[in-house]
């Protein structure tokens, strides 16, 4: 062998190892920053998305995907807290404590509210008069947020509610209406500035719920600087370039990728809080108690659209969290749903958490097929068998439904049974002869009844859950058409009534049982509000409408109970699961709150870079004996 080959020889094997001692097979994109302006390592976040948000406006967005983002940009008045979930308990974040309530003599009533004086807007080219430094967030911020919301040409999916309990909501939708442009300059009722930190919240009738809404998105302040710049005419849309008084802004969108969050360096609304409901959680965050949040740095969410990917990158340590789902289930939980002695052994945490939250199948009322036969929609509810579903494709972890309130809320029974959710086949097969689609076909003209379901399908467990939806129907000689929808397209088709059948689920906004049966309520029909279904009932209408303002007594639990029985009755939906949670957290990202209210929680995150760094070598091995055979060459 020659001096230079022999040279190559033992050279490589040494460059191999060199480069490979710093090479890796993390496929997260570079974080924005080593380390951040105090000097300190710079902490990341690494989570993973189904999809793009449809939009980042916070007076729009009504889905779980967007509220996930826009809950780390956007802060409101107040948040829950983060510990206490038993009951929930609101506390104040953008308000300098809670507010003090009027109540008038003609029914009417008034929240002062004070806003925490420093708290300002992330940074912005949109702010021109302070050369792109965000201001500070005052009392006209609010006032104009509840212009927006009454603004036609914003489309708030919550104005319906809302226009009925704040005052001046109506009035200045239908002037906006009637004219063709909303007049941002003129005073809104719904809005008493006192002062530029000082201002009182009227509305028209007495409704304790308001302050739920007020830890909602759809209340949190949005500059008008940034709306009128990101008009969509020159620039992109506001909806895609939020900007807002969060503990995070919105650093980078790559669509269908990657959306990055960085700090707000101006964020200064919230601290880590010390009433910790538990002594255990006392113990572990004792060091965190009056810490400024948040306590991260970036926040990474990739978009991933097949399940599989997710888990093969958090076994590998790549991200910070996942759940557990029906492809993993066996390979990570024994018999007894704990953790394999593997994942133990890793240090990773299992934990079960029952999300206020409740699967069906929507059914469009308004469909002249489904919409005018109800033996029709009682015979498909009848013939589904939740308890197989919730067997093949949830491990029988969750609860079969059987009313619309989950578990947990004022007004659910724990034992009442829906009379048509018993899986009973031939109760179905009779309502089907009832429906005038006996085996499926119509008794005048012998033609198969075909109905179509459209599904989120993003991944194999959610096409087959489809697949099974399809065979429950088609149990009935019903022909069912699965269509595959994107998020944001099904999105699109349930708020404009294109569909018949379609797989949905409410998870709730705040713990209240209003917030379940307004998505059935007849004057929410979309535009107006989310009753996806279009069910529009008269004395459910009635009742909801008196239920919907009552402190919690005998007479509005008897109400609820009535509600539900028009409900099952009807069957606007079949009703599938009240789902149970499974997550999984790494040794170096402990679950620091379990509270499922609170989608903004990236604020509280705790990472240990250190920690993350070790383990990932750990659980990610190289071959290397190749080039050691390669270094004995010769």
């Amino acid at each position: 062998m020659t001096t230079w080959i022999r040279a190559a020889v033992f050279a490589l094997p040494a460059l191999c190892l060199a480069l490979l001692a710093g090479c890796s097979n993390d496929p997260n994109p570079p974080p924005l920053h080593e380390v951040g302006p105090d000097g300190q390592p710079w902490i990341v976040q690494h989570n993973a998305f189904p999809d793009d948000p449809r939009s980042l406006d916070p007076q729009v967005s009504y889905d779980t995907v967007g509220n996930a983002v826009i809950s780390q940009i956007y802060e409101s008045l107040l948040q829950y807290d983060p510990f206490k979930t038993d009951p929930y308990e609101l506390a104040p974040c953008l308000a300098d404590g809670m507010p003090e309530r009027t109540v008038d003599p003609d029914g009417s009533e008034s929240y002062l509210f004070r806003i925490k004086p420093g708290t300002v807007f992330q940074d912005d080219p949109c702010f021109v008069a302070t050369g792109g430094r965000g201001r500070e967030v005052v009392a006209e911020d609010f006032a104009y947020t509840f212009k927006r919301i009454a603004d036609p040409q914003v489309e708030c999916p919550v104005l319906s509610t809302l226009q009925v309990y704040v005052a001046g909501l109506k009035g200045a939708y239908t002037a906006a209406r009637e004219s063709g442009k909303f007049d941002y300059d003129a005073k809104m009722e719904a809005i008493d500035i006192i002062d530029d930190h000082t201002f009182r919240l009227n509305l028209n009738v007495a409704y304790p719920q308001i302050l739920y809404w007020l830890a909602m998105p759809f209340t949190a302040p949005v500059p008008r600087e940034a709306v009128e710049y990101y008009d969509g005419k020159t620039r992109e849309q506001f909806r895609f370039h939020p900007v807002g008084a969060g503990p995070f802004r919105m650093a980078e969108w790559k669509r269908g990728r990657l959306i990055r969050l960085a700090r707000h360096e101006g964020y200064r609304a919230t601290t880590f809080p010390a009433d910790t409901q538990s002594p255990a959680d006392a113990a572990r965050f004792a060091s965190l108690v009056g810490r400024p949040l948040p306590l991260i740095d970036e926040v990474q969410m990739s978009i991933m659209r097949e399940s599989i990917p997710r888990w093969l990158l958090f076994r590998q340590g790549y991200l910070d969290g996942t759940g557990v789902n029906k492809d993993v289930f066996n390979a990570v939980l024994n018999v007894s749903q704990e953790l394999t002695p593997e994942y133990v052994e890793r240090g990773i945490k299992l934990h079960k958490t029952a999300d206020p939250s409740t699967f069906y199948l929507l059914l469009n009322m308004a469909d002249p097929v489904l919409g005018e036969n109800k033996p029709l929609r009682q015979a498909i509810s009848s013939a589904y068998n939740q308890d197989l579903a919730n067997a093949i494709f949830r491990n029988g972890i969750d609860l079969n439904s059987q009313q619309l309130l989950p578990p947990g809320l004022f007004g659910y029974q724990p034992g009442y049974r829906h009379p048509y959710k018993q899986h009973d086949l031939v109760l179905a097969r009779r309502l089907m002869e009832e429906a005038g689609y006996p085996n499926g076909r119509d008794a005048k003209t012998g033609k198969q009844l075909v109905l179509t379901l459209d599904v989120t399908a993003d991944d194999a467990e959610s096409r087959q859950l489809a697949e099974f939806h399809k065979n429950q129907i088609e149990q009935l000689g019903i022909r069912v058409q699965v269509v595959e929808n994107l998020w944001s397209r099904q999105q699109e088709k349930v708020d404009q009534g294109n569909f018949q059948i379609v797989a949905y689920g409410w998870s709730a906004d705040y713990p209240d049982p209003e917030n379940f049966f307004f998505l059935f309520y007849g004057p929410y029909i979309p535009p107006q509000g989310s009753n996806h279904s279009r069910f529009n009932h008269e004395e459910f209408n009635r009742l909801f409408e008196r239920m919907s303002t009552m402190d919690n007594t005998p007479l509005r639990l008897q109400m609820i109970h009535r509600l539900n029985e028009i409900f099952t009755e009807e069957c606007p939906a079949v009703l599938l699961s009240h789902p149970t949670a499974f997550t999984l957290r790494p040794p170096w990202a402990p679950r620091v709150t379990d509270n499922p209210l609170l989608s903004g929680g990236a604020k509280y995150a705790v990472i240990d870079p250190i920690l993350r760094r070790q383990k990932q070598r750990e659980w990610n091995h190289f071959a290397v004996w190749p080039l050691w055979t390669l270094a004995g060459l010769g």
